[in-house]
């Protein structure tokens, strides 16, 4: 079994495990992104993906984390909330007694450095087209703060522009200004859902708000996960041709250095 593959079957049984405590507790989450591809596409894993996120409407997120500050397995796993344990606005589910260094650096405390799942909130999206844009500019600018806060180092120009002048958010009442910009149609009707705490631009960050009124199990590894019900319409605004596999140079695993999968 090569380490790839052993990564992808620890973090398959993360997954079992979130999706007990989802099934138990009534909380309605799917496949989020390459995970949601790899469900439709290859019925399991990328072949060669060394993630798997989840993402979830506000109020599922919401309960999600109470859910888990109450009943996860605290001898397994250590939880980490966004804004709260660690500087990004997602949450992890990490399993105690492993180790993996991520390429991007920084992902915790030294001691919580386990391999993990990611768990996304997808926003509410802005009514209008020129809300949806000032929407995404400020979560962009949010984001820019976050990842500075992170300690996050990139090489792109850009970036590095958009972090230094993110410093005014240190300034307690500037930073909640852009969160609240970025957050503000959470548990509104406005009929369109926002990918804000992601890597998206804003031509592929907002989607009619049925994608999301429900999901489908289908096939992942050797049990069922839920995706979006409209799980087609969702793959296309975010990826486009989903279902085309992208050039043998970029078949190759992004987001880990090390690992160390202790009695696992």
């Amino acid at each position: 079994m090569t380490e790839l593959r052993h990564l992808q079957l620890v973090i398959l049984s993360i997954a079992k495990d979130i999706d007990e405590l989802c099934i138990k507790n009534g909380i309605e989450y799917s496949l989020n992104g390459g995970s949601a591809i790899g469900a439709i596409r290859h019925h399991g894993f990328i072949p060669w993906d060394d993630d798997l996120d989840i993402q979830m409407t506000p109020p599922n997120y919401r309960k999600f984390i109470q859910v888990c500050r109450e009943q996860l397995n605290t001898e397994k796993y250590y939880f980490e909330e966004g804004l709260v344990d660690w500087p990004l606005d997602f949450c992890k589910v990490k399993l105690k007694g492993t180790y993996m260094e991520e390429v991007e650096g920084y992902a915790g405390k030294q001691n919580q450095l386990g391999i993990f799942i990611d768990i996304f909130r997808v926003d509410g999206g802005a009514p209008t087209k020129i809300g949806r844009a000032w929407q995404y500019i400020c979560a962009r600018y949010r984001t820019a703060f976050l990842m500075r806060k992170r300690g996050y180092k990139s090489a792109s120009l850009v970036k590095k522009i958009a972090m230094a002048l993110s410093f005014p958010q240190y300034l307690y009442p500037i930073g909640q200004f852009f969160q609240h910009e970025k957050e503000k149609y959470n548990g509104e009707e406005t009929g369109y859902y926002a990918f804000l705490s992601e890597r998206t631009s804003y031509r592929h960050a907002f989607c009619r708000k049925e994608v999301f009124e429900g999901t489908l199990r289908v096939p992942f590894e050797d049990i069922n996960l839920p995706v979006p019900i409209l799980y087609d319409e969702y793959l296309k605004i975010v990826f486009g041709d989903y279902m085309k596999l992208p050039p043998k140079e970029e078949q190759v695993p992004a987001h880990h250095k090390r690992i160390d999968f202790g009695k696992y």
